[in-house]
Formats: structure tokens, C-alpha cells, sequence
């Protein structure tokens, strides 16, 4: 398989990753702090075809809404606007005050419910931003579980994000965008389009 991508510091010291891709909307993929990037290759790589990817380290520590500010940063520093964003877990939460703040394109959050309890006061702010904030989401936004998340959680997610879609794959495991790959990448790509 040919090389594809590029390890890059991208912005600063602590927000490393490779950059997959030249052509097409930008899709930023995530990892969850203490989480491997490399995991994101088989999504890059399919992904790289038609899209400009970059599979990104979050910097460790912080508050939410600064790794917000961070990223939005990154964004203006590869040039461009109105990203997808692909985050798992926590990263997910960031990934959707993004989309809350600034421009996307799209939001595929895995593995997050927004409902879910905050495990401090940061990330209970971050939930209160997004879900009953003044700015709402207003890009397309499809939340990506392995198996079901509580009853309700679809048409709660549509009541604070109009459209959001909550998708359940019915994976093995945790990790439903690494179980099945194809599907997640072609959800990637309709977001993107």
C-alpha cells in the first residue's frame, strides 16, 4: 500500500497527527486522550480518495471549551472552513461544541451520548453549551453507538439538534467506526457532501 498520509506537528507542539488526502471537503478525525491515532487509519485511508483528512491528537488537559478554541485555530490554520468532524468519546463532546461555536460541515460523534452524566463540572458546562445553549448545532450531526443507547436518546438528540440522526450499528465492542469500517466511512461521506 502506498504511503498516504504525513506526520506533521500541525499547529503546535501538542497537536500532532498525519494529514491523509489533498482533495475535498476536510474531515478532522479525533482520538480520544490516552487513545492511539493509528486506530483512524483504516478511516483515513478509505477516506483519503475523496477527502482531505487529518487524524489529529488531542492536547492533553484543559478545559473543553479551550480545546474548542484550539481546534477551531487548526482549522484556520490548514486553510480552510466548515470541516467534518469524526471524534469518539469525549473528543466527541469537543468535536460538538465545535459545531456549536463555529462552522462544520457535519459531526459525526461515536459513542457520546450528550445526555449522559457529566463526570465534572467542565464537561457538565460543555453538555449545558451544546444542548440548551443560545447557539444551537446547525450542521448535520449523526450520533454513531455499537448497541442502543437509552430509550429516547434518538428524539431527545432531534429536540436540541434539529436533523440529528442517531445511528446504531449493532457492533461487538466499543469501537462500532473500527468494527465497520465501510459504513462509517460512507456516513463520513454523506455528511460531507
Amino acid at each position: 500500500m502506498p504511503t498516504l498520509y504525513s506526520e506533521n506537528h500541525l499547529l503546535e507542539p501538542e497537536w500532532t497527527g498525519e494529514l491523509w488526502g489533498a482533495e475535498g471537503r476536510p474531515v478532522l478525525l479525533l482520538t480520544e486522550t490516552g487513545e492511539d491515532r493509528s486506530a483512524w487509519w483504516p478511516v483515513a485511508a478509505r477516506l483519503a480518495a475523496s477527502h482531505a483528512v487529518a487524524v489529529l491528537d488531542l492536547p492533553e488537559g484543559g478545559r473543553i471549551g479551550d480545546r474548542a478554541e484550539t481546534l477551531a485555530q487548526f482549522v484556520v490554520g490548514m486553510g480552510t472552513r466548515a470541516p467534518v468532524v469524526a471524534a469518539y468519546g469525549r473528543a466527541a463532546i469537543i468535536a460538538s461544541l465545535f459545531a456549536c461555536r463555529y462552522v462544520a460541515h457535519g459531526v459525526a460523534a461515536i459513542e457520546q451520548a450528550l445526555d449522559a452524566p457529566a463526570a465534572d463540572e467542565d464537561t457538565a458546562a460543555a453538555l449545558e453549551e451544546i444542548t440548551a445553549g443560545p447557539r444551537k448545532i446547525k450542521c448535520r450531526y449523526v450520533s454513531v453507538f455499537a448497541s442502543e443507547p437509552r430509550p429516547g436518546y434518538a428524539a431527545w438528540l432531534a429536540e436540541r439538534i434539529p436533523g440529528a440522526v442517531c445511528t446504531v450499528y449493532g457492533t461487538e465492542g466499543r469501537y462500532p467506526h473500527l468494527s465497520a469500517p465501510e459504513r462509517f466511512t460512507d456516513e463520513v461521506s454523506a455528511l460531507a457532501s
